[in-house]
Parts: structure tokens; C-alpha cells; sequence
């Protein structure tokens, strides 16, 4: 698959405002599709799509406002990640006959292990894409870091988190709000919010300190022309990398959440920033406590999210054994382009 990819910080309706606006890249030479202009803020992610093999530049027409099937973005997204279509094992699924078009990429996209059927061996070839399930195809076949309740904080949409307390229930006390997350694909859809790939839809409401409140609405239909700007971003964003504490031995710690919702006792260092940074520390979790201080939550970090920057070699530092004074140190190199940096680690802690 292709390296991990993320825009943080693409402006907010990515994905879910009106499909004609500003932005497009109008110095491109040609429009190949009746439908697509260059006025259009898809004409660029059509084009990469096209220039990617992804999509034929021979049809008349793209239909950027037709709901996506499960198996045109298949083929799409199989293409975009380079995955190997020959080689593939048979998924066998009633609705997927070896001699169909899209055979191939849906195998090797099952045998990846980023689409499943949908029951009694049937794949839903002609069935839309949901935005659900495209955000769980996007977040495995990228490799986008997950991120856990801690991250998302107060910000979650209302169709994928679950938030109780605030003083208001007596399950949790103090001020402290329990966040829990909900649903097949909302991990994996807070992700895509948490870095800013899509917004969400207002709905009218607002709530304590969580402000407007959004949705999702992850069981609707995606629409060809937004899964083209989604792969587009990807493609054009910032990469991130994970760094597994256990791959180290960088001891977990016990760590407390304050009341502004920080960190105590996580501490790490890189000794030239613009080499490599640290993004984030965090986990898996999918329930947090947040912002009150009536309960304490022991919480274990296992992994760090580093942003390379450019080719070079730095250090990274980090606090082990819960405060004891410990240090472990890694040796971090970067080395390929930008977009495509490779980042390999080397335990060069000091022995004691």
C-alpha cells in the first residue's frame, strides 16, 4: 500500500458542501469530461484520478453527483493504493464472478483486509458507497493513524460519540463528562475528523461547552466527485507515521487527565523538530474521561504519531518508568521525498 497520508487543517466541508465552487486548478490543459469544468472544485481530484489510471479518460462523461457503488470505488481505490490485482485469492462472493470487471480489485482489496461482505457471501457490488464505510476503507488503506477518546475530546459528531455527565448524571460526578464512542465506523470516522478530512452537517443545536453540534450522517450515500477530493487530500496531505512504545520497550505510564484535558507525566523530546515532530501522543481507547477532576482515569499510551519533515537524522527522548528519571532514546532517520519519506528507528538508549 502507499504510505500514510493526512491534511491537517483543509478547510472545513471538505466533503459535505455544494460540489460547485472556487479552488479549481484552471491552468490544467484540457477537461476531459463533459460534466467536470475547471470551475468545479473537483476538476484537480478528477484529474489526479485520471492521471493515476484510476478512472478512463475515454468515457464522455464522469457523473460527479451520482452516489458511488462499492464497486466502482473498488477499482478506484485498489488503483490509487497499488495493490496487487493478479495475484489475488477469490473472496467468493455470490455477486462477484471472476468474470466480472471489478473482480479483481474487490479481491484484492478483501484479501488486504479493507472491505467485507455483507453477509451471506454477498459483496453489494452495485449497492452505493455509505460515508461510513468509506471512512473505514480510507483510514485502513492509507494507514491514518486512529486516534482515541482522549483525542476527540468534546468534538465528536452526535451520530458517532456518546457523551453523559457534565454534573448531570450520577454516574459521573464533578463535572467530568464520559465520551464513548459508537458504531461500526465511528473510530474510524473521528479519525477522519480529528484531521480534519471532513466536517460534518450542522444541526441546529448547541450544548455546554461542545458549542454547534454536527453529524455525520455516516449511512449515506458518498458521491463520486467527494470520494475523488477525499482521495485527493490524502494524496496531497502531510504524512504521519506511528512509533509502537512496546516495539521499544518505552514504558506505558499511568497517566491522569486535568482538567483542561492535557497529559501528566507524558513527556517526550525530539532534538531537531524539523527533521521529525511529535504530533500526538496517545491510544486506542474508544471511552474517556474529560475535562473535569472528580474522577482519574489510569490510561495506557502505546504509540506516538510523528510528522517527518524533511530527510536527516534526529533523536527522539522520552520520560520512561512513569517519572522515575529514565530516559529512552531512539535514533530516528528519514530518508525518501517528501509525501514518501521512510522513517526508520534505532534504540540507542545509554546503558546505566
Amino acid at each position: 500500500m502507499k504510505k500514510t497520508l493526512i491534511t491537517a487543517g483543509l478547510a472545513t466541508g471538505l466533503f459535505f458542501t455544494s460540489m460547485m465552487g472556487t479552488g479549481a486548478d484552471a491552468s490544467a490543459s484540457s477537461v476531459h469530461y463533459k460534466d467536470v469544468k475547471t470551475s468545479d472544485n473537483f476538476y484537480s481530484a478528477v484529474e489526479s484520478l485520471i492521471e493515476q489510471k484510476a478512472i478512463s479518460r475515454t468515457n464522455e462523461k464522469f457523473r460527479p453527483y451520482e452516489n458511488v457503488t462499492r464497486g466502482q470505488a473498488s477499482s478506484i481505490i485498489a488503483k490509487v493504493l497499488e495493490l496487487d490485482i493478479e495475484n489475488v485469492k477469490d473472496p467468493k462472493f455470490k455477486d462477484v464472478p471472476k468474470s466480472h470487471q471489478f473482480y479483481k480489485y474487490i479481491a484484492a482489496l478483501e484479501n488486504a483486509g479493507l472491505v467485507k461482505g455483507k453477509g451471506n457471501g454477498i459483496f453489494g457490488i452495485n449497492d452505493p458507497l455509505t460515508r461510513g464505510q468509506m471512512s473505514s476503507i480510507l483510514v485502513k488503506g492509507f494507514e491514518i493513524p486512529l486516534i482515541g477518546g482522549h483525542d476527540i475530546g468534546l468534538n465528536g459528531f452526535v451520530d458517532t460519540t456518546y457523551y453523559v455527565g457534565g454534573g448531570e448524571n450520577s454516574a459521573v460526578e464533578n463535572g467530568d463528562t464520559l465520551l464513548t464512542l459508537e458504531g461500526q465506523f465511528s473510530q474510524a470516522i473521528e479519525t477522519m475528523h480529528y484531521y480534519n478530512f471532513v466536517s460534518g452537517y450542522k444541526t441546529g443545536e448547541t450544548y455546554k461547552d461542545r458549542g454547534e453540534l454536527l453529524e455525520f450522517r455516516q449511512g449515506e450515500a458518498l458521491k463520486r466527485s467527494q470520494l475523488a477530493l477525499m482521495i485527493n487530500s490524502m494524496q496531497k496531505g502531510t504524512q504521519y507515521e506511528y512509533l509502537y512504545f512496546k516495539d521499544f520497550d518505552i514504558t506505558n505510564r499511568s497517566v491522569g487527565k486535568v482538567a483542561t484535558g492535557g497529559w501528566v507525566h507524558d513527556k517526550a523530546e525530539i532534538d531537531d523538530s524539523s527533521v521529525v515532530s511529535i504530533k500526538e501522543i496517545s491510544n486506542y481507547e474508544t471511552t474517556a474521561f474529560l475535562r473535569g477532576t472528580g474522577v482519574e482515569q489510569t490510561l495506557d499510551n502505546v504509540y506516538a504519531i510523528l510528522e517527518p519533515k524533511k530527510v536527516g537524522k534526529t533523536f527522539a527522548r522520552f520520560e520512561n518508568g512513569g517519572g522515575t528519571g529514565k530516559e529512552k532514546v531512539l535514533e530516528i532517520t528519514v530518508t525518501g521525498t517528501k509525501g514518501n519519506f521512510e522513517v526508520s528507528y534505532k534504540d540507542v538508549t545509554p546503558e546505566k
